[in-house]
């Protein structure tokens, strides 16, 4: 799910912040009873301001009991911020987090990309060192590009992650079909030897138009059989969907990793 959001533009305008984070509550409070743990995306949009992720989840902690993990961005925080931030976190009774690196804001946005690491899995390892000397260690998911495991620099990357501290890896590009792609996928993570440590991605399409746009927007390849149920509606994008969440509880997999795109009623749909 995402934090409460607002504009950025716009100072004359009444924020009500108690109203938005209400409607973000009563959201998950919908799906609850789906997830074993809910992340806290981040938003990338300068329109936007949000209330931070380590303060939503705790939101969420505090009113549903339900575990939830703020997604922490290496590019929006200098080191001693992004360590703070972590140490809230804490602090606040979240025992799990997502860190990832963050795509470049473009020259147009006006903001600064900071990155003061060296890598992905050098935020994983002082976050994790930090939880432990906090007598919290903590549950550290992190992202996996599944199309980078045919490389050996891609395999290296992956590797140190987990070595690292990341507990589960959380992957991209989505699995959109229980045939092609599932079995593809389940292939890539057998041969690097990482059964149980990687959730595979459900991501719901809407129709046609947005296939094209996920397509161009983050460079995804997306198979026929997933443009064919497109032709035919939002209907039979979600039995697609449908499918691959059937196939990973038969054959045993962890768990599945879900993206609602700020739609709580998704997951119902595709895990009940």
């Amino acid at each position: 799910m995402f934090p409460p959001l607002f504009p950025a533009l716009g100072e004359d305008r009444s924020l009500d912040l108690e109203g938005k984070t209400e409607d973000f509550v009563r959201g998950v409070r919908e799906i609850r009873g789906y997830a074993d743990v809910l992340l806290v995306a981040d938003v990338k949009d300068p329109r936007f301001l949000k209330v931070s992720t380590v303060e939503a989840a705790s939101v969420l902690r505090e009113h549903l009991g339900l575990e939830a993990a703020p997604v922490m961005v290496v590019r929006d925080m200098n080191r001693q911020m992004f360590l703070s931030s972590v140490l809230t976190a804490v602090a606040k009774g979240l025992g799990s987090m997502m860190l990832v690196w963050g795509d470049e804001y473009p020259p147009s946005a006006g903001i600064t990309n900071v990155r003061d690491f060296a890598g992905l899995q050098d935020a994983i390892r002082a976050a994790s060192n930090l939880g432990r000397r906090a007598g919290s260690p903590l549950r550290i998911f992190a992202p996996v590009n599944l199309d980078a495991l045919e490389s050996s620099q891609g395999q290296k990357l992956t590797k140190e992650r987990l070595k690292a501290g990341a507990d589960l890896l959380l992957a991209q590009p989505p699995t959109t079909d229980d045939a092609e792609t599932l079995d593809r996928h389940a292939s890539l993570i057998a041969r690097n030897g990482l059964e149980g440590k990687v959730l595979l991605n459900v991501f719901p399409f809407r129709n046609a138009d947005d296939t094209v746009e996920c397509e161009e927007s983050f460079g995804w390849r997306l198979p026929a059989a997933i443009h064919s149920a497109a032709a035919r509606g939002e209907a039979a994008l979600l039995e697609e969907e449908r499918g691959v969440v059937r196939r990973l509880r038969d054959r045993g997999f962890p768990g599945v990793y879900v993206s609602t795109r700020g739609a709580p009623s998704i997951a119902a749909s595709l895990l009940s």
